[in-house]
């Protein structure tokens, strides 16, 4: 918001700023974005570059309506993400280099796991839970069927 906010005239950031929260408060990812398509409509000719910063961060802006409405207010701000961030510093620096893109992923995975159990508000259900752990199978899924591919298309 911030980042949309800082590229209009200040006179304009009180008109504007109720539109992105909106957004950022949706009931759901697909109003979230209809909501910015009706936006960037709306302010796209006057603020072009404000509207271009909301789209390319749409995806990062949007990634909180995925989640639990309980858990979104305290999983969208940045404090966690912050924490997080310093947390996987404090630990690289005894690991001078990883040899693999896998063995990052899986400290900031390990991080982020970690500080999720120690979240004071944000408290998953079982059923939560399961759905996590349904999503990291699909992801692995995924994964698999692209390395699958992958070997294929550099023998062609």
């Amino acid at each position: 918001m911030r980042n949309v906010l800082h590229k209009v005239p200040e006179e304009a950031r009180p008109v504007l700023k109720p539109y992105l929260e909106a957004i950022r408060d949706a009931p759901d990812i697909e109003q979230g974005r209809r909501l910015v398509a009706e936006v960037v409509e709306r302010f796209g000719r006057e603020y072009p570059s404000a509207m271009q910063s909301l789209q390319e961060d749409l995806e990062a802006s949007l990634a909180h309506l995925r989640l639990p409405a309980a858990h979104r207010k305290h999983v969208r701000t940045t404090n966690l993400v912050e924490r997080s961030f310093e947390e996987e510093r404090r630990r690289a620096k005894v690991i001078p280099r990883f040899r693999s893109e896998r063995e990052c992923l899986k400290l900031v995975f390990a991080v982020l796991w970690r500080a999720s159990e120690r979240w004071r508000r944000v408290q998953f259900s079982e059923h939560e839970r399961k759905q996590l752990e349904r999503y990291i199978e699909e992801r692995q899924r995924q994964r698999a069927a692209q390395k699958e591919v992958s070997p294929a298309a550099t023998v062609a």
